[in-house]
Order: C-alpha cells, then sequence, then structure tokens
C-alpha cells in the first residue's frame, strides 16, 4: 500500500465527518450519523491524510452482484471526496487504485459506485469504470389506482415481496444483490418514503420516494403507483427495460468480471445514493 494512503482509524471519524459536510453539504448530518452506525467500517474506508486531518477518502462497502443465477464478490465506492484545497493533485485516482488493488486481493470481482452527477460518468471511466449501470428514467401519469389496488406504507414484513419484485425486474441484468438486512436499511432511511401497492391483498408494486422524487419505483402499476403518491409528471426511476439511461460505473477486476459486463446491461439504486 502507498505510505500515503492508509485505512482508516477509530480517531479519524470526527475528521471524516467534517470531509463530508464540506463535499456533500445538501446530507444532513443525521443520515452521516446513521451512515457511520451502519455501513461504515473503518477497514474497509481509504484514506489520505495531511498530519492528522483526512484530506481525501473513499469507502468501499461490501456488496454482491448478481448475473443469470452467477454471484459476484464486489465493493461499493461510496463517499468518494476531496477536499476543494487538494483536489486536482491526483489523490481520488491513488484511492481507487489502491481500491481496485486491495478489491482483487480480497476476491472481488467488480468495484462498483452510483454517480453523484452525470459529469461524472467520464470522471470515473478515466480509472476503468465502465459507463453499463443504467435506469429507465419515466414521467408518471395521474396516479389513479385501479379497482381492487390499495396503498400502503411498506415494512419490514414485506421485505421478501420487496426482494421478488425488485429480482423479478431485474431479470437478465447484472444488478446488486439485496440481502435482507439492506432492505430494512433502506426502510430506516424512507422512513415515510417506502410504499407497497397491493392488487388484491397481494404485493404487485412498490415506490421509494424523498425530496428528491421518487428513487426507485419497481413492479406492475409502479407508475401509478408513483403517480399516486407524487403527483402527475414526476420522473421515476426503474431498472432498465425499453431505455437506458446511464447513472452508474462498474470496473472488471478480473476477466471473467470483463466478459460478464460485455453481456449484460447492470443496474444498481438504493445504496445509500
Amino acid at each position: 500500500m502507498s505510505p500515503a494512503i492508509g485505512f482508516a482509524a477509530d480517531g479519524d471519524r470526527r475528521s471524516l465527518a467534517k470531509l463530508y459536510r464540506v463535499c456533500f453539504p445538501k446530507d444532513e448530518p443525521a443520515f452521516w450519523d446513521w451512515i457511520f452506525r451502519n455501513p461504515y467500517r473503518a477497514e474497509n474506508t481509504l484514506v489520505i491524510r495531511n498530519e492528522d486531518k483526512v484530506i481525501s477518502s473513499l469507502q468501499m462497502i461490501p456488496c454482491a452482484m448478481r448475473l443469470n443465477g452467477q454471484r459476484f464478490a464486489a465493493h461499493y465506492i461510496y463517499a468518494a471526496a476531496t477536499l476543494p484545497a487538494y483536489r486536482g493533485a491526483g489523490l481520488m485516482a491513488g484511492l481507487l487504485s489502491e481500491a481496485a488493488a486491495i478489491g482483487r486481493a480480497r476476491g472481488h470481482a467488480f468495484s462498483v459506485l452510483i454517480t453523484q452527477e452525470d459529469s461524472l460518468l467520464t470522471y470515473y471511466g478515466r480509472f476503468g469504470y465502465l459507463s453499463v449501470l443504467c435506469c429507465e428514467r419515466k414521467r408518471t401519469g395521474a396516479g389513479i389506482l385501479l379497482p381492487d389496488e390499495t396503498v400502503r406504507r411498506a415494512e419490514e414484513r414485506d421485505i421478501p415481496a420487496l426482494n421478488g419484485l425488485y429480482e423479478a425486474a431485474c431479470g437478465n441484468l447484472l444488478h446488486g444483490v439485496r440481502t435482507p438486512e439492506h432492505w430494512r436499511g433502506q426502510l430506516e432511511l424512507f422512513p415515510e418514503g417506502a410504499y407497497l401497492l397491493e392488487h388484491c391483498g397481494e404485493a404487485a408494486a412498490y415506490c421509494f420516494s424523498d425530496e428528491r422524487g421518487c428513487i426507485e419505483a419497481v413492479g406492475k402499476g409502479s407508475e401509478r403507483l408513483a403517480g399516486h403518491l407524487n403527483g402527475p409528471g414526476a420522473e421515476i426511476q426503474s431498472p432498465p427495460c425499453k431505455e437506458a439511461v446511464p447513472m452508474g460505473c462498474i470496473r472488471p477486476l478480473d476477466p471473467g468480471a470483463a466478459a460478464a459486463v460485455r453481456e449484460a446491461r447492470g443496474y444498481l439504486n438504493l445504496m445509500y445514493n
């Protein structure tokens, strides 16, 4: 490992919190408190320090991808950030290179990420990340429910149904695997924005929304559900079907992973984005 790059230590949390507040000003402190209590692990967080201050960092959150029944170990690049005064010096390039090397050593097939802005797709492309993680973006209609359709908030008991709808929608896409723990985390992050559409009492669709709009809508009737919740004309994101808009990147870390990426489009969402 490069002498300038190391894993985070317990004493780095305060410095990391300051870094995140500067680089992600729209996020509430309570959100970062949740991140530190849940997916954050010091042994999965790479940092570059200037004396005792963290000036650049990224997290490598363990995850998995699935394609046609085959499961691939991976890591999710999260909270990649450099203080403004230190940008342009190649610090993030070094962190991404080190993350790839560590990922290979840990047996990861992929390094994946969701970009905060579309312009960053080109930036990450410089480091071997391919813009093959896509979504379909649509507009909701009037949101008028059909007979025998009802809407209620999604709960922990609905996790098997949520995951079943998600897996069915992803089909032959290279997509992120969602464990029950992951679903529980998302229900915590969307306490008033996770809803289930039921038809004759059976789960038919779900929608996760917040102040930004509909982050993910999946299932038969998902457009009606999103329209019912967010109003007509609201944008929704779904696994790509007819059209595909890039929303993230994936970097293959071995030849088998590279072959999988060549054969399929990918989908990744609800990853603390």
